[in-house]
């Protein structure tokens, strides 16, 4: 038996593989893209909530959502480990190509955060998409990835609660802050669920992912789940309304149906066509820069 039959039949029995394992390189470049994109979101996630913490309405919120920053960077270096340990690239390889737009994060991140309460949004709404995703990839046929994944996920589980109180605070505070909020879903509801990738049909590499346990469930079966166990009963729970007139549940598949999704629009920013993207990879760019006294004094750089 091949190198390659050999795994595949290890993965589709549920088993778990490790990087002293005779992986096929075919495996290790569908773990690699697929582990970089996420260190990537993860870093470059840390942007759009970042000017936050000095604009934060009190020093409570400052240092709860300075700590959130700082988990989410911790999460980039974790997973940036993790990819290295596929023996096809460094950390550095990783971040120059980020930097120079040859590697791709997820498109969410590419909108402005415009106010307070998009910060809030993002802890709940956006953590809690992640939520679902990672908790399903803890199950990855990649065991580094599997055990990375633990850690983030239980931090992860802290920010969904932060971003909750804070929506919480708005959606039962003053009719401004009633209308911030409102305006926050309002905005951010396409990019929330684009968040898990392109349609099943639209995906270029779902099928390899799944073929090597890499990704248990696709795109459109997370964002179902999401919509169905999150989204649509958090936003009830606190009287907020989706902006999508054939949002709809239908009794008989027990799920939302919603509205066709902007796929154009996504994939134009996914090619770096979004209102932040230049500014996002601008802003890794100077932390790379500044930040390079730093790697050469450990002889990293």
């Amino acid at each position: 038996m091949s190198s390659e039959q050999s795994i595949k039949e290890r993965v589709q029995n549920g088993e778990k593989v490790e990087p002293s394992d005779d992986l096929p390189e075919e495996y290790r470049k569908a773990a690699q893209r697929m582990i970089q994109f996420h260190a990537n979101s993860e870093i470059v996630g840390t942007l759009p909530e970042k000017q936050w913490i000095k604009k934060a309405p009190s020093l409570q919120r400052k240092r709860a959502i300075s700590a959130k920053v700082q988990d989410e960077a911790g999460h980039a270096q974790v997973l940036y480990r993790v990819a290295e340990t596929l023996g096809l690239k460094s950390r550095q390889e990783m971040l120059d190509e980020l930097v120079e737009g040859d590697s791709k994060y997820v498109t969410v991140f590419n909108y402005p955060t415009k106010t307070w309460a998009d910060a809030g949004y993002i802890a709940m709404f956006i953590d809690g998409a992640a939520m679902f995703r990672q908790g399903s990839l803890v199950e990855s046929s990649y065991a580094p990835y599997s055990r990375g994944l633990r850690k983030i996920c239980y931090e992860e589980s802290f920010h969904v609660k932060h971003g909750e109180d804070i929506v919480r605070s708005l959606a039962t505070g003053s009719r401004k802050e009633q209308e911030m909020i409102q305006d926050a879903v309002d905005r951010w509801y396409e990019p929330t669920l684009q968040f898990f990738g392109p349609r099943d049909h639209m995906s270029d590499h779902t099928d390899e992912l799944q073929e090597w346990g890499l990704k248990v469930k696709s795109n459109d079966e997370l964002r179902q789940q999401f919509l169905d166990e999150f989204y649509v009963p958090k936003l009830e729970k606190y009287g907020l309304e989706l902006p999508d007139d054939k949002l709809e549940y239908d009794e008989d598949a027990e799920r939302w149906n919603y509205s066709q999704l902007d796929w154009d629009h996504f994939l134009d920013v996914s090619r770096g066509g979004g209102p932040m993207n230049d500014e996002r990879l601008s802003d890794r760019q100077d932390a790379l820069e500044n930040n390079d006294w730093v790697r050469r004094a450990a002889g990293v750089a």
